[in-house]
């Protein structure tokens, strides 16, 4: 095993002189060094799996460039959401894992960290983790959708360092029913919010959202179908925000089942005013507090206009001064986009393993639906 921590161009350089197949893992990469790696190698022997997120060419942090000169050379060239591991597989001999990009600042210039391993079984796990990835990714890159991507990228103005959002063309581990429809439910009031350090158990516990998300006569959730999923965000202040703390399956909502009785209004007396119920199946819930949670606010910085439909449809019909946040003014629940969901469940599901999840033991003890939906159908 070998360190290298700066400058270690001229060893990948000897390698590749060494090497029949090289496959490469980098987030970014640079058409400058892409180059001069096409005078040392046949590429069509290389394979590459990076990013095609739109926000990193347009910040020139990666390259549509170097990576349309690498399709053009031969290379094969997979994009993956989320993408963080830099690993250099020099045929099945021996392999560098680093925190360097593909770039002449991960190459040359940068601080990195980096060792250079041949050892046989690590290195044939790293061949197995990059077929992962690339099983993925599915279709490879095409030229065509560079240029295309040039054109995306190609009138906008960034401002203060601030990027537009943009899309993400790469593809991602999290796999979006195209069958159901995904929603945010809010739990609260501007008047009411929570701290951070609110449990989610606190707000089952307050809400009973185990079996149904409560809302007012006049804003019955007909739009969401059997079948779909259903986020639960509690409004909290510092930061003044929506803390995302559960999900479950709906219900459809019906019509004279779907309210509160007057046991259950006794129960939780705030059901007078809103006892209008989405009931909900399968529900899972993050056992910890509002700061364990995903923050709506951190999905919205993320994705911009592109977080719901609503806001995304305007943004294609031509406007541009969109604020999304004010899509959530006065709503009781909001729908997502198959991006916003690609963004929020790896999250929801790194919340769950870090802090557990909400168990049966809990929500056992908790008042149950006095109607039973079976019944009521037949």
């Amino acid at each position: 095993m070998e360190l290298y921590l700066r400058n270690w161009y001229d060893k990948f350089l000897d390698e590749l002189t060494r090497t029949k197949k090289l496959r490469v893992v980098s987030p970014f990469v640079k058409e400058q060094v892409i180059r001069k790696m096409q005078g040392q190698f046949d590429f069509n022997n290389f394979e590459l799996i990076t990013r095609f997120n739109l926000r990193d060419f347009a910040s020139n942090v990666s390259s549509i460039d170097g990576l349309k000169f690498s399709v053009e050379s031969g290379a094969t060239v997979f994009g993956i959401k989320e993408l963080h591991s830099k690993i250099y597989l020099f045929d099945k001999r021996a392999a560098i894992i680093t925190s360097a990009n593909l770039t002449s600042g991960g190459l040359v210039n940068n601080y990195e960290c980096g060792i250079y391993i041949t050892d046989t079984p690590t290195i044939q796990n790293l061949h197995n983790y990059f077929n992962d990835l690339k099983n993925l990714a599915g279709q490879k890159l095409s030229v065509p959708q560079c240029e295309n991507w040039k054109q995306q990228i190609s009138g906008v103005e960034i401002i203060n360092t601030q990027i537009p959002s943009l899309p993400d063309y790469g593809s991602s581990a999290i796999k979006i029913d195209s069958s159901v429809n995904y929603y945010i439910k809010f739990f609260g009031t501007a008047k009411n919010r929570v701290p951070l350090t609110f449990t989610a158990k606190e707000e089952i516990d307050r809400a009973l959202c185990h079996y149904a998300c409560g809302f007012s006569t006049n804003k019955k959730p007909r739009q969401i179908q059997d079948g779909d999923i259903i986020y639960m965000a509690r409004m909290t202040y510092e930061p003044w925000d929506y803390a995302i703390f559960g999900k479950a399956i709906a219900t459809k909502f019906v019509d004279g089942r779907d309210e509160a009785t007057k046991p259950e209004i006794q129960e939780r007396p705030w059901k007078a005013n809103w006892p209008i119920y989405l009931r909900v199946t399968n529900p899972v819930f993050i056992d910890g507090t509002m700061a364990d949670c995903v923050l709506l606010y951190d999905l919205i910085k993320a994705l911009d206009y592109e977080s719901f439909p609503s806001t995304k449809f305007r943004y294609e019909s031509g406007e541009r001064n969109i604020n999304p946040y004010k899509s959530l003014s006065q709503q009781a629940y909001v729908k997502l986009t198959p991006s916003a969901v690609e963004w929020l469940e790896p999250k929801f599901q790194e919340a769950l393993t870090r802090k557990g999840e909400v168990g049966d033991s809990f929500i056992e003890t908790l008042p149950q639906s006095q109607t039973d939906i079976v019944s009521w159908t037949k």
